[in-house]
């Protein structure tokens, strides 16, 4: 590994609780493995008001992303949402992009899909008048989400599918609407055959790599298990991504980064 890496963690939530006491060292660790940019995933507006604290701090390789996180649309009131959509398109001007925002129809998450949708919906109009690169979270709902993008298209600030674990005919669609796909920790961990079958055909043009820090930690000899995902780990993630593909770990990380500057802008 280069000592001047300036590697891009393209999805990570350093604005979480889990990191309230220990952010400092976090980014210190990242930036001695070379990760020295971080993209966020907006959740609500108590969260974009931490990132925009932070980025004061960290600086402009700190690439904040306000959305509403469908997670959060499912389990908020329709007053909430409605407020939370008008803070949104207030603030979204001083973000880098427009996120996380999507649908997840998975056992945990499914709930309130009509809420999760309308607001899908809202905030991509947002996002059309703001032209913004797009942080979507999809879970167990690309037919839909594929049919609400394609009726909204095209996206020419692009945006990036995060946390992907689908087939390659699924990620073809979403090139086709501008987005990269980016992979994270699930390429470490057992099973997710149908992400591992696609990423040979995936072109390093198309990816990106993230953490979802403190989500999702790596299953990688080294990293515990039950421990908090930092964006220094972004670095294993990339490994096993090119074990797949045969491979540098330099040449995965420095595309995402070359693809994520181009992407941003930075």
């Amino acid at each position: 590994m280069m000592k001047s890496a300036q590697w891009i963690d393209a999805h990570c939530h350093l604005a979480s609780d889990s990191f309230l006491l220990s952010l400092p060292e976090v980014i210190r660790r990242s930036q001695l493995a070379g990760v020295t940019g971080w993209i966020q995933g907006g959740i609500d507006p108590k969260d974009w008001a931490r990132q925009q604290l932070l980025k004061t701090q960290y600086g402009p390789r700190f690439l904040t992303s306000f959305g509403l996180h469908p997670w959060w649309v499912a389990t908020a009131s329709l007053e909430m949402i409605d407020s939370a959509l008008l803070t949104l398109e207030t603030l979204l001007p001083e973000a880098a992009a427009l996120g996380e925002l999507g649908l997840d129809f998975g056992k945990t998450h499914d709930l309130n899909r009509e809420e999760q949708i309308n607001a899908f919906k809202r905030q991509l109009e947002i996002g059309k008048r703001a032209s913004k690169p797009l942080v979507l979270h999809i879970v167990k709902a690309h037919s839909e989400a594929l049919e609400i993008l394609k009726c909204f298209g095209p996206f020419p600030a692009g945006g990036i599918i995060h946390s992907f674990t689908g087939p390659y005919e699924i990620a073809e669609e979403y090139f086709k609407l501008g987005f990269f796909v980016s992979l994270g920790g699930a390429v470490t961990q057992t099973g997710y055959f149908a992400l591992k079958k696609a990423i040979p055909l995936l072109s390093l043009s198309q990816i990106v790599v993230e953490t979802d820090s403190p989500d999702q930690v790596p299953k990688v000899e080294g990293i515990d298990p039950k421990g908090v995902n930092e964006p220094q780990f972004l670095v294993a993630i990339a490994k096993a991504i090119a074990q797949i593909k045969g491979v540098t770990v330099q040449a995965v990380l420095s595309q995402s980064t070359e693809n994520l500057e181009r992407l941003f802008g930075i």
